[in-house]
């Protein structure tokens, strides 16, 4: 189906305000909004979120709720704060089509626009489906690129539109109205990779799903947008770099509706509080620890091949900041093979100053193996663990645990309850987690807000 330029807005509006998501889809939505929502009341007691949290409080009143406290903002605020929460231990998942971390954005939005048009769980999963597909489509042309090349932090850059599809998913807007929410969330759209390491990249987050939240919310009110404003020759694909011409999206989008990424590629849970390109190194070295029962004593040094994209990630060699830590392949392998598989408390700046862990970071190496571009983006890596009796040890990692399909129930619940209970007490997180697993048939999303924001030690 061939549509003239000037109409793919309008095509992708369309189809975000009509689309009917297979049951699949919504089941892989609930596994990211169950995941989200942990993280958010994980990240809760960070200091960016306080941060963030207080100005909310002092800034807006509202019907929308700040998970893990007993706070109320507006749709905006709430957005802005739990996004924040939701990507301040970089504990969230990932998407490797649009490059971004997508549900810490798509969920705080689509969360706050349920609560204010008091809708339910289901149209929170659809919201989220149409949110995730408009953001893979987008991430197909616009990388490597856009991420890889130019310093745009997909996560917001990209993740602005696809939190404004899904606020105007719950919200009701017609396809009209959807398009110009999609026009006003391009010019919101920002994030700059340089800030990686530090309080602005969670940020990011919270920024694109305040930002999607008053894009659906000003388009509804009659605020009107350029219906080119996204592939236009001053456009947002344009001006961010994109790795193809704007030209190029009606291609992408020939499929929605006809296939759908979040059942292809799915969405990536992380299963370590750090950056995803750490994983498959960590996957690994854990692995060669528990088959051949070697300590960080027994370590002459570790080498880790990875792709050409995980070095310009992974950029704090000497971290000294928990923020840093989850940046840093030396500090990550070290920390694994001293304290075990990396947890939240992994980060503490006690932990990165401890002697065994400075002393082994010296010998770790980083470097990037061309021939694994071939392969997705932060999939593969090669660790030589080298012995100081002589012996090494090889592995190779093809992905991660949780990525999509490698994902099990058991360490989705454990990863929830052991992240909520950083905000709840225990019976209440698992009173949350039974929430949240129902999503699908709750018939007002508020009872699950509330279950979720209330502190009970």
């Amino acid at each position: 189906m061939a549509v003239a330029t000037k109409r793919v807005t309008a095509w992708m509006s369309e189809f975000v305000a009509t689309g009917t998501p297979p049951a699949g889809a919504r089941d892989r939505a609930a596994t990211a909004v169950c995941d989200t929502v942990g993280v958010i009341l994980a990240g809760a007691p960070e200091a960016a979120s306080k941060i963030i949290r207080a100005t909310a409080a002092a800034d807006s009143q509202g019907p929308c709720r700040i998970l893990g406290t007993d706070a109320l903002a507006g749709a905006g605020d709430a957005a802005l704060a739990n996004g924040v929460a939701a990507h301040a231990l970089d504990y969230d998942d990932m998407c490797f089509v649009s490059l971004a971390h997508p549900s810490c954005a798509l969920v705080p939005a689509a969360l706050a626009a349920a609560e204010l048009e008091q809708a339910s769980g289901r149209a929170v999963l659809d919201a989220y489906v149409m949110g995730f597909e408009i953001e893979c489509r987008l991430g197909s042309i616009m990388n490597p690129r856009h991420y890889h090349l130019r310093g745009w932090h997909c996560t917001s850059s990209i993740g602005t539109i696809g939190a404004a599809a899904a606020a105007a998913r719950v919200l009701g807007l017609n396809p009209t109205a959807t398009a110009h929410a999609l026009g006003i969330a391009a010019s919101a759209a920002c994030g700059l990779k340089e800030n990686i390491g530090t309080m602005v990249k969670p940020l990011h987050a919270g920024m694109a799903a305040r930002s999607g939240v008053m894009a659906a919310r000003l388009a509804r009110d009659g605020f009107t947008a350029s219906e080119q404003a996204i592939d236009g020759p001053q456009g947002y694909l344009t001006a961010m770099d994109s790795e193809q011409p704007a030209s190029a999206l009606a291609g992408a989008l020939a499929d929605l509706g006809a296939r759908w990424e979040i059942l292809d590629s799915g969405v990536t849970v992380k299963l370590y509080p750090s950056c995803a390109a750490t994983h498959p190194p960590l996957d690994v070295l854990i692995g060669l620890q528990r088959r051949h029962g070697f300590t960080s004593e027994d370590v002459e040094a570790i080498d880790v091949a990875v792709d050409s994209m995980t070095p310009k990630l992974l950029i704090h060699e000497r971290p000294s900041s928990g923020l840093e830590a989850k940046f840093s392949m030396p500090f990550c392998a070290a920390a694994a093979l001293v304290f075990g598989h990396p947890v939240i408390d992994t980060f503490d700046v006690a932990r990165i100053r401890d002697p065994r862990v400075q002393a082994l970071m010296a010998r770790v190496t980083l470097q990037a193996n061309p021939a694994f571009d071939a392969a997705a983006p932060l999939s593969r890596a090669d660790v030589t663990v080298r012995l100081r009796d002589g012996h090494i040890l090889n592995g190779r990692a093809e992905g991660a645990r949780g990525y999509p399909g490698r994902l099990t129930d058991d360490e989705l619940t454990a990863k929830f309850l052991d992240c909520a209970q950083r905000s709840l007490s225990h019976a209440a997180a698992e009173r949350a987690l039974a929430a949240v697993r129902a999503i699908g048939g709750n018939a007002d999303v508020r009872t699950l807000t509330a279950v979720c924001s209330t502190q009970t030690g």
